[in-house]
């Protein structure tokens, strides 16, 4: 069997996929019954009051290119997190979270519509101005991916949120346009690109900072109603600068300065968990820490700026969920997506997405799924695989490609289609139990468990709608 060649995906490619619908985002009656499932335990679980007889509030705190072992919690030796550190041993700590794609835009597109970049049809960062040939970035600017029909947005859990009653609001770097889309009441972000300080280094304010005051603002604006705050920190995405007192901490150790900057980052969020504390609504605030993805220190193929790849240090990112009346104190091992936010959000605020007729119902899930409903059931083995979906920042041998990766509890199947001669390239996988740095690639055609990977990457491509998945893997599991 030969795959055929891949569509273009190179520098200058546009998107193939149109998606027509209204502005506000209807869908088909295929995709609901994938997607509006992932809410069904909100039908039977209603939302779980706070005082007053409030909805919860909800943080959703984001930083850019954080790895795992950049947080004591997760494991990070010689790092200094103590206040996320005080979130994870509150909450609930997703040893095993993954964004869908590891790249700005479409994972932040991913946490807001719980849809995997093959649904939402963002694939690739936007910017209002050219920014030049970079695989990673659209050629065309894009000042507005919410009215661009190429893209399935408007279905996200802030609108819903809005819509529902919550001020809403969004401080930092936001990556889906330069402006507010008009479902936030307070909108102080950025597109990216902004510099981490103000003005001059070391003699100016640092941003973080600068955000940090702005969501403690906001949250004090609105301490007696339902709020939502989307608190995003561009940090630690280079350039690293960090303030010279947390800089001086890690002098001469590896990686300094990035270090420092995510403890920086944690003291601002020390300082956003004192104030929920002195306005008495922490424990009313449903409280989501997560990266957009991580980053990685080798030299790995696919990759300009250590970003758009599947492997553990770049797509595996921090998970911290705070709401003591939906998730306990304890580590999930289980994988789970940033997808997973949306439902998660809108079971725990009891705001529905539902549209149109009551006929609609819902279905069971497919994609997305409430992590508040995984983790009510108490079994945290791994009873769904998780699927990656990348495209380069540069190609490998000169070509670019399009790539899927199945992650199991133990082992990842990483399979990518060529524009030029896929069938002379083999794929990769690893056996993650003996080889967590995924250096020794036992990648081998025909294989007992990559054919298995390789079918079950195929089903869950039948059942989402993924056309490339079901064919990397039908052309895998056939050796």
């Amino acid at each position: 069997m030969r795959l055929r060649p891949a569509p273009p995906v190179g520098p200058g490619a546009r998107p193939t996929r149109l998606r027509c619908g209204r502005v506000f985002g209807i869908v088909s009656q295929m995709q609901r019954r994938q997607f509006l499932g992932s809410l069904s335990a909100a039908a039977a679980v209603p939302a779980l009051r706070g005082q007053g007889g409030r909805p919860p509030n909800v943080l959703l705190i984001l930083f850019d290119k954080c790895r795992t072992d950049a947080i004591g919690a997760h494991g990070g030796q010689g790092v200094s997190t103590p206040h996320l550190d005080a979130l994870a041993r509150e909450g609930t700590l997703f040893t095993h979270a993954y964004t869908p794609q590891a790249l700005c835009g479409p994972a932040r597109a991913s946490m807001l519509t719980g849809k995997y970049p093959h649904q939402h049809g963002l694939r690739r960062n936007v910017y209002p101005v050219s920014r030049g040939a970079s695989n990673s970035t659209y050629r065309d600017p894009i000042p507005d991916p919410f009215r661009d029909p190429r893209f399935d947005l408007w279905d996200n859990f802030v609108f819903y949120l809005n819509n529902g009653g919550y001020a809403t609001g969004c401080v930092g770097k936001w990556h889906l346009g330069p402006g507010n889309p008009g479902f936030f009441d307070y909108f102080k972000g950025f597109n990216s690109l902004l510099r981490h300080w103000v003005g001059a280094p070391h003699q100016s304010r640092y941003r973080p900072d600068v955000h940090t005051d702005d969501a403690i603002r906001f949250i004090e604006q609105n301490a007696r109603q339902p709020w939502f705050l989307y608190q995003s920190y561009y940090a630690p995405h280079e350039p690293l600068d960090p303030p010279r007192d947390f800089a001086a901490k890690f002098a001469g150790r590896e990686h300094a300065d990035y270090h420092a900057t995510v403890s920086h980052l944690d003291h601002c969020v020390g300082r956003t968990i004192a104030a929920l504390r002195r306005l008495s609504i922490l424990d009313d605030t449903l409280v989501i820490f997560t990266a957009d993805h991580g980053r990685t220190w080798m030299d790995r193929p696919g990759s300009a700026e250590g970003i758009a790849l599947p492997y553990e240090e770049v797509s595996c990112v921090p998970m911290i969920v705070r709401y003591p009346r939906l998730f306990p104190a304890r580590r999930w091992g289980a994988g789970v997506t940033t997808a997973d936010i949306m439902p998660t959000v809108l079971e725990a605020t009891g705001v529905t997405h539902e549209q149109g007729p009551p006929s609609f119902g819902l279905s069971p899930a497919v994609q997305a799924r409430s992590l508040a409903a995984e983790v009510r059931g108490g079994d945290d083995s791994w009873r769904r695989p998780v699927i990656l979906q990348n495209i380069p920042q540069r190609g490998i041998d000169g070509s670019y490609f399009d790539e899927r990766a199945i992650r199991t509890e133990r082992h990842k199947l990483i399979l990518r289609k060529f524009d030029v001669r896929p069938e002379l390239r083999p794929g990769e996988m690893y056996d993650l139990a003996q080889d967590p740095g995924e250096t020794r690639n036992l990648y081998r055609a025909g294989s007992l468990e990559v054919r298995s990977l390789a079918g079950q990457l195929a089903e869950w491509g039948r059942a989402n709608g993924d056309a490339l998945s079901v064919e990397l893997g039908e052309f895998a599991a056939r050796g």
